[in-house]
């Protein structure tokens, strides 16, 4: 009885092993080498090609070095990596191939201003048209960046920067009176930067159409259509709320997004050309599976 408990163990160690050996490597870009970094795409990731086992086993691996959003997109070009996910911008749904389920319930298009305490009863007292006139800074390859100029803002692009140090620092200096971030992120970057003199700015909200997709390289249209069909089984099952909720920084950004004490400034964004109505997809789960069924590639 003991000697069968062994085999079986054996085989099925076995099993395992050949499976990991045959499964299919792909990669994927990031900013940051910090482990914590993209651990919510990355299980997203994991539960797409768990959902869709008839494709094939995957080994999903990093890519060995950071990079920049606009190096991201030009490593999938190159074939030396296979996703990345970004928020978009026509120029990148042009140049690769998105699937379009907003990965951050459109919480990409949310920004609260990181300033300076000092500063705080300052913005307090400034109306819309006050706001555009502080000096901000946002990533020089960001797309954010032209949606602010965009929309009449007064802000500047800075170089990609370990962590945004150099964002931080400037408002912490005070050459800036406000770094925009997404309502996702900007809890983590408090904490990481937390001996700056920098907080959140309490009483104004940017919000702006903006989405966060995985890309795939244009050709890959097989690799396209796996992560759309495993965004529609997580969807259905429920798996995806339950990854999305784990995270204390997404539970934090509904608090922002959903809050009544900040003004809300309606902005446009001409980096692309549609709306979606489902991006709250919690709420219009529906529709968001839907649209997904009927997408080509």
């Amino acid at each position: 009885m003991k000697m069968s408990r062994f085999v079986a163990s054996m085989m099925m160690l076995h099993t395992l092993l050949m499976a990991s050996v045959n499964a299919e490597e792909l990669v994927y870009t990031r900013a940051f080498a910090d482990d914590d970094y993209g651990s919510y795409h990355v299980a997203v990731l994991n539960a797409v090609f768990a959902a869709t086992p008839e494709y094939g086993d995957v080994a999903l691996l990093p890519h060995p070095h950071p990079m920049s959003q606009s190096r991201q997109l030009v490593t999938l070009l190159k074939g030396d990596a296979d996703v990345m996910w970004s928020v978009t911008n026509s120029n990148r749904e042009q140049r690769l191939l998105p699937i379009k389920l907003p990965l951050l319930k459109g919480y990409s298009g949310y920004r609260v201003l990181v300033i300076n305490p000092s500063e705080q009863a300052s913005f307090a007292q400034q109306t819309g048209e006050a706001l555009k006139q502080s000096t901000m800074v946002q990533g020089a390859d960001w797309p954010d960046l032209n949606v602010l100029k965009a929309n009449g803002y007064n802000v500047s692009g800075e170089d990609w920067s370990l962590w945004f140090h150099s964002m931080y620092s400037m408002v912490d200096k005070g050459l800036v009176d406000a770094f925009p971030r997404n309502i996702i992120e900007v809890h983590r970057d408090l904490t990481r930067h937390s001996e700056k003199a920098i907080t959140l700015e309490k009483h104004h909200l940017l919000f702006y159409p903006n989405y966060e997709y995985f890309f795939v390289k244009p050709d890959n249209i097989a690799l396209a259509n796996r992560l759309r069909v495993g965004l529609i089984r997580v969807l259905e099952s429920g798996e995806l709320e339950t990854i999305f909720n784990r995270f204390d920084a997404h539970r934090k950004a509904q608090r922002i997004a959903d809050g009544k004490m900040r003004k809300v400034h309606m902005l446009t964004n001409p980096s692309i050309d549609y709306t979606l109505p489902y991006a709250r997809w919690d709420k219009h789960t529906d529709l968001a599976i839907n649209t997904l069924k009927q997408t080509q590639y």
